[in-house]
């Protein structure tokens, strides 16, 4: 239950990047609420050239990474939870590297979402191995 919940937790977190993204683009002096610095912001990282990594937004992917992650979690399908907990722990590795050593920026958005597939992936594990 905690697992997809998480889940839920990561693809509304993603949906509110992906909108924050879109308001982004439309208006290039948007304030969003999670830009509290010039160095702590969310939109910093949406305006890199990071931001869409498979010609798709990362938002977008990450809402899709999470819907999928809850339906197999949900129908217990324990060994493609695991590989892609595992898949999602090492991207957000990498995005952090990008995040904090390229765009050099703290993102309180991806951050969040990097702690929530770090759990998931425990999660992932510890009902793996049950």
């Amino acid at each position: 239950m905690l697992f997809l919940l998480l889940a839920a937790i990561g693809f509304f977190i993603s949906l509110y990047a992906a909108l924050t993204e879109r308001k982004v683009s439309e208006d290039q002096n948007y304030k969003a609420a999670c830009d509290l610095t010039d160095t702590i912001s969310c939109t910093k990282p949406m305006k890199s050239e990071y931001a869409h990594l498979f010609y798709i937004s990362n938002s977008f992917t990450g809402m899709i990474y999470y819907a999928t992650l809850a339906v197999l979690a949900y129908f217990h399908i324990p060994l493609l939870v695991m590989i892609m907990a595992i898949g999602g722990a090492l991207f957000s590795c990498f995005l952090a590297y990008l995040l904090y050593f390229k765009i050099k920026a703290l993102c309180l958005v991806c951050t969040s979402l990097y702690i929530i597939n770090f759990l998931l992936l425990l999660l992932a594990i510890k009902n793996f191995y049950a």
